[in-house]
């Protein structure tokens, strides 16, 4: 078996190179090479030095203690470096679910957290969002594996701090197995650095990276977190995919998350201004119903008025205006659009002003 057509990524590989406003993808606008060996610290010199030879299967000492770093009480032995978290979500699910699964997730979803499951052979519980940020919602589910991704995509919403905690202490007393996807743990709604719910002592595992909030998708570095026994077999089955990392991007994620309090701050200040700033005009968007600011990451959901093709409307305001979003449609849920918030300044701005202007969109 297969998975189906991965609607979001067709999509986003037709329009997002070509887009004069990019509203569609959910990272920060890339960087440039020079800039980001900057941000890293790293010359040219250091790069020239590299050997380039493969990498270790489960990923540079460094590299995995610096991961590890990020999550209380986690050891190296317990992280595994991957190409993406595409390939960390792969792992986990062939790992993770035994025939004929129940896999409970928040939707509407990133496709690959449940595409692949279902391919796998498991049964999809669907957790609509506007109830699964309650403790209580999830105390009701029975199944095989959780998924929390947290700040949601693509809602951007999140738990609060009461109910996470609820929602934590539910998994543990009941020995739960969790996944958490973390990808936007870079980009709270304040502070720092997100909440994390991994713990592999308890089966609550977690898969993460930097890249969408560092503007840097181009390393292609991710990671999984999980107790060693499961580490061990997703690093056994990872011979079978990628097998390593490149040495060059795993010197570049070193430099990225030491140096991190450098140049994050202000990418964290460039992204809520950036929502601020689509939260004070939406209104103002022909045929727009309702929009909730994200409370992290950088992502959000916009309602469309009743009756409208997603599709249609995005088609349309690309084709007037060079701006791009993605249709709800490519979350299998129609009368919605995601919109990122990781465009530069200027670009969004003017990009807001040529939507606010084009009224024939449906």
């Amino acid at each position: 078996m297969e998975p189906r057509e991965f609607f979001i990524e067709d999509r986003l590989e037709r329009f997002r190179l070509n887009a004069f406003c990019n509203l569609g993808e959910s990272g920060l606008a890339h960087f440039l090479l020079e800039e980001v060996m900057d941000m890293a610290q790293i010359s040219w010199k250091d790069l020239a030095k590299i050997p380039m030879n493969d990498s270790p299967n489960q990923g540079s000492l460094a590299l995995r203690e610096a991961v590890a770093a990020l999550y209380p009480g986690v050891r190296p032995e317990q992280v595994l470096i991957t190409t993406g978290t595409g390939e960390a979500l792969y792992l986990a699910f062939h790992v993770a679910l035994p025939p004929k699964a129940k896999v409970a997730l928040i939707w509407p979803a990133f496709q690959a957290l449940y595409e692949i499951p279902k391919m796998l052979g498991a049964e999809i519980i669907q957790v609509p969002h506007e109830r699964a940020f309650l403790a209580s919602t999830w105390k009701e589910i029975q199944a095989d594996l959780y998924i929390i991704n947290q700040p949601h995509n693509p809602t951007g919403k999140t738990f609060s701090e009461s109910e996470w905690n609820s929602l934590l202490t539910h998994f543990k007393e009941e020995k739960k197995k969790v996944l958490f996807d973390e990808h936007y743990r870079f980009l709270p709604g304040a502070g720092s650095l997100g909440r994390t719910g991994v713990d592999p002592i308890h089966s609550l595992y977690g898969t993460g990276s930097f890249t969408k909030c560092f503007g840097v998708t181009g390393l292609r570095v991710g990671w999984l977190v999980a107790e060693e026994s499961f580490l061990k077999r997703a690093r056994s089955f990872k011979d079978y995919l990628t097998h390593t990392v490149s040495p060059i991007s795993e010197r570049m994620a070193l430099g990225l998350l030491k140096s991190k309090e450098s140049f994050l701050p202000k990418i964290q200040t460039r992204v809520r201004e950036n929502i601020r700033m689509f939260d004070s005009v939406w209104k103002e968007l022909p045929h727009t119903k309702s929009f909730t600011p994200p409370e992290g990451g950088l992502v959000g959901w916009l309602e469309l008025e009743s009756g409208i093709s997603s599709e249609v409307y995005a088609d349309k305001l690309f084709e007037k205006t060079g701006v791009f979003v993605l249709p709800g449609i490519n979350f299998e849920e129609e009368g919605y659009l995601r919109i990122g918030f990781g465009e530069r300044e200027d670009r969004i701005k003017e990009g807001l002003l040529r939507w606010r202007a084009c009224t024939d969109l449906i």
